[in-house]
């Protein structure tokens, strides 16, 4: 066992996975240094993930969203635009943020109702969601035809807490898929 596991071993739960996760960047090349010159780099000019992070970490960040994504968003941006358009993401750059749907399971269970905890773990400000009149989650299967891909920064969804890697601020695993038609997704109003 490596002296970095044993450290993490001495952790809180949620304090050695985000340790685990840094270390995973750090082996394939991603040092705090590195991450800082991305998150300088204007939007728009960001490199494309590839150039900075292996395939093998790659394929292995993707895997986590194979059973399915889930996307959450707030009642007012649910009504004014997904549902006016019939599909959820940004149509100027074909993106959206997803999570991994069985990630999401475990978050709206500890969240039991708290909108700020989403905030916090999706990386929002706070009160982002809580001015939108609730959350809508969208949930999607099948990824088949989704171009499922880590984000570079660049999308027009990237926020100030974005950071490479994909991972929110707030630890939760991310990617970015093309835009979902409704009919393709399992809609569910969360109270």
């Amino acid at each position: 066992m490596g002296s970095g596991a044993l450290f993490a071993n001495g952790m809180l739960p949620e304090d050695a996975k985000r340790y685990n996760q840094w270390v995973a960047l750090r082996e394939v090349g991603l040092d705090q240094e590195k991450i800082n010159d991305i998150i300088l780099t204007n939007k728009g000019l960001r490199l494309d993930p590839s150039t900075y992070l292996s395939k093998n970490y790659i394929e292995s960040h993707l895997k986590q969203f194979e059973d399915g994504v889930s996307i959450i968003q707030s009642e007012y941006a649910y009504n004014r635009f997904s549902l006016t358009n019939g599909f959820v993401g940004v149509p100027d750059d074909n993106s959206l943020f997803v999570l991994p749907k069985s990630l999401c399971d475990q978050i709206s269970t500890s969240a039991n109702g708290n909108i700020s905890v989403w905030e916090k773990v999706l990386g929002f400000d706070d009160g982002y969601f809580a001015n939108g009149g609730g959350l809508v989650r969208i949930d999607v299967d099948n990824i088949d035809d989704l171009h499922i891909r880590i984000p570079s920064g660049n999308e027009y969804g990237a926020n100030s807490h974005w950071l490479p890697g994909g991972f929110t601020d707030g630890n939760v695993p991310e990617a970015i898929t093309d835009t979902i038609p409704l009919s393709n997704a399992e809609i569910t109003h969360l109270n």
